[in-house]
């Protein structure tokens, strides 16, 4: 872990990019269509302003806790009912999204053998989605950890002002925009692991990801209107090949993609259970149940499930916001992440508190010092737990009522 990393500030960034920008992308223009395209392009922006600081804050607690791991961070700040919620958090997310992978894989493929091979009738959409699942992805679930599928992983990276569905919609960009959980992996991959070269690299990835995103989310809108679809590629026409291989493509990439989500998420619940065994070369029984248990769950899951952007509301708004905004929240606030919040927040003088709020060279701790910034990072922090509060609350039960 103190081996430092070879990425220079923009790699980083790449990276940091890379882990904004998924399979979530396509959801985008519904999410405008859902919140109005000047609430949709300012929430987007919000919610990628609130997800830099996030991400930033983050590391910045997990150098004063000495911590540099997500789930360490909140073990170490929130205790160990924090570390279970939040483990409890990624696992759903991950599976949520997962199932967003076979939901999109189901549609693609059934509407391909619907233009090509029509007389493969038999082939429906969830018998579609079970059998790439069983014969393409099953496969390469079982391994003791991801480094067998290096050689063949594939890297992925109409209302105008305010609609009916905001909260949803914010579901939906809080999905597209979570990358909390790669926060430490990202930043221990710089060759100079500083907060400054930090902040630098998570405000460019933050900025591209809004140009991009915006891009994409407001093209398809326009070229749409009030008939975009959650799976953009369902508002193109079915017989036109060059769409239907960039189809192709995205179906490979996620069925690809799917062992590389599988693993953190079976690993985190084997590690939470008790039964995880590391020094296994292959799976032990019940870590082979458990992973047979998850990957049925995500493909019946997939195949009751024929509403892809529900599927991404009820997960952004159900788990990224807890992932992305509630957790990073807590943690910087609670763990005296800076001398105004110590203050408030525990009896004991600040001094204390040390190591927690340490001064290191490369940690702007001075500016901390400083009353209004302190200030200024409280407010925030608390802005950004309600927040996320708000749309997990507010827009979990929109989802479920509706």
């Amino acid at each position: 872990m103190d081996a430092p990393g070879t990425n220079s500030i923009n790699g980083a960034a790449f990276n940091v990019l890379n882990s904004i920008i998924g399979s979530g992308i396509i959801c985008l223009p519904i999410a405008l269509k859902n919140a109005g395209l000047v609430a949709g392009i300012l929430l987007l922006i919000l919610v990628g302003m609130i997800s830099q600081f996030t991400t930033y804050t983050l590391v910045f607690t997990g150098k004063r806790t000495n911590a540099m791991s997500y789930s360490e961070v909140a073990r170490q700040a929130l205790g160990t009912t924090g570390y279970r919620i939040l483990n409890a958090s990624l696992i759903f997310s991950m599976l949520g999204a997962l199932t967003t992978y076979l939901i999109i894989v189901g549609d693609i493929l059934t509407a391909l053998r619907e233009a090509y091979l029509p007389a493969l009738a038999w082939a429906t959409r969830s018998a579609t989605i079970i059998g790439v699942s069983v014969s393409c992805i099953s496969p390469f679930l079982f391994f003791r950890n991801s480094g067998p599928l290096a050689k063949i992983s594939c890297r992925t990276d109409y209302p105008l002002v305010l609609g009916s569905k905001v909260f949803p919609a914010l579901g939906m960009l809080s999905f597209s925009f979570c990358s909390s959980h790669a926060a430490f992996q990202n930043f221990l991959g710089l060759e100079v692991r500083s907060l400054q070269n930090w902040r630098k690299c998570t405000m460019i990835a933050t900025w591209a990801a809004l140009v991009i995103c915006c891009s994409f989310a407001v093209i398809g809108l326009m070229s749409f209107g009030s008939g975009v679809q959650a799976n953009i590629f369902q508002n193109f026409p079915q017989n036109d090949p060059y769409v239907n291989v960039a189809r192709l493509l995205f179906c490979l990439t996620l069925v690809l993609t799917f062992p590389l989500t599988f693993y953190p998420a079976r690993d985190t619940l084997t590690h939470m259970l008790h039964i995880d065994q590391p020094q296994l070369a292959r799976l032990s029984t019940r870590e082979m149940v458990c992973s047979l248990t998850l990957f049925g769950l995500v493909i019946a899951a997939a195949t009751q499930c024929t509403d892809l952007g529900m599927a991404y509301e009820l997960v952004g708004a159900a788990t990224a916001t807890v992932i992305g905004f509630v957790f990073p929240s807590l943690i910087f606030l609670w763990s005296g992440s800076d001398l105004t919040v110590a203050k408030v927040l525990v009896s004991r003088p600040v001094a204390s508190l040390l190591p927690l709020i340490e001064r290191t060279k490369d940690t702007d701790e001075d500016n901390i010092a400083q009353g209004r910034q302190s200030v200024t990072l409280w407010s925030v922090g608390w802005f950004v737990f309600y927040f996320g509060i708000t749309v997990f609350f507010v827009g979990t039960y929109s989802i479920i009522h509706r």
